[in-house]
């Protein structure tokens, strides 16, 4: 119990602070910053680690970090398919895109963006994008044109329409969700209740595992999860049609916990992790080793 609370005033403690910082709009982000960190994805080629954050996206390659260049928009929801990047958020100030973004895409790994759906709308805190299969998921806190009712939302026309996930099932906060890469009605939600699937949408959720759940992602051929379990600072492996799990070893976390996890999309043995304190680390072995490569969203 004493964990969780712990969790529990970690995380309120981070949003307090994310709600009070300011920061300068600009372009060309040279020295790059991690705040408030909102995703992880390897790039689409798997040649960069991209973590989008109130700084606009930065992205580390070849042993490095830089800014993309492009507009330092201020990102929230983020997803990478194999062929683009969906995101939304804020749009840098002068901008010609609408505040907020609703849901915006890049084909040219965040040099430029393209308005998709609901710009002026909606700020969608989640996003998730199945790497083949054309579905990009949304949580929607509110009503709006397109979406009478809060909660979760599947497209397959990049906004064009949008399909309502009813949720049975599903308890508790979400933190994290999840696209299967190829079947487009397979969703992951990591929540602080538990691991929860849905084979049909969203529409209905089977809980696979218990405990506070606070990243999760699915392999490149969509045949497992890997998902964090805060309380014990754990990263498990899950095959995802049978009971078969193992359990990867983290870098001491203390009272920190992992936010987000990304898996190489051909080389099964590469992970990254990204925690609450904006420290990432990356793994080139399965787990065995990993090397810490931003410290406190300072990116050396």
């Amino acid at each position: 119990m004493r964990w969780f609370l712990a969790l529990l005033a970690w995380i309120a403690a981070s949003a307090a602070i994310a709600a009070n910082h300011t920061y300068a709009d600009g372009r060309a982000a040279d020295e790059p910053v991690l705040f408030h960190v909102h995703g992880l994805s390897f790039s689409s080629d798997g040649k960069a680690i991209l973590v989008p954050s109130h700084y606009g996206l930065a992205a580390y390659r070849d042993g490095s970090w830089s800014g993309v260049n492009g507009p330092i928009h201020d990102f929230a929801g983020f997803a990478v398919s194999e062929s683009a990047i969906y995101a939304s958020g804020h749009p840098v100030e002068g901008s010609v895109l609408p505040d907020p973004l609703g849901l915006v895409k890049s084909t040219d790994s965040g040099e430029t963006w393209r308005s998709l759906a609901l710009g002026g709308e909606v700020d969608f805190h989640l996003i998730a994008a199945g790497y083949r299969s054309k579905a990009i998921y949304v949580l929607n806190e509110r009503p709006n044109s397109a979406m009478p009712a809060a909660g979760l939302y599947l497209t397959l026309d990049e906004g064009k329409t949008w399909r309502y996930g009813a949720a049975r099932g599903l308890e508790g906060k979400i933190f994290g969700l999840a696209a299967h890469p190829r079947e487009a009605e397979i969703l992951a939600a990591a929540t602080d209740r538990g691991l929860y699937l849905s084979r049909d949408a969203g529409g209905r959720f089977s809980r696979l595992d218990r405990g506070a759940v606070t990243a999760v992602t699915f392999d490149p051929e969509g045949k497992r999860l890997y998902y964090a379990r805060a309380i014990r600072r754990e990263l498990i492996s899950a095959l995802l049609d049978s009971r078969v799990r193992s359990l990867i070893r983290l870098p001491r976390l203390g009272l920190d916990y992992v936010t987000h996890v990304t898996q190489h999309p051909r080389d099964e043995r590469s992970l990254a992790i990204a925690t609450e304190r904006r420290h990432v680390y990356i793994t080139s072995d399965g787990g065995s080793k990993w090397r810490q490569i931003a410290k406190d969203g300072d990116l050396p």
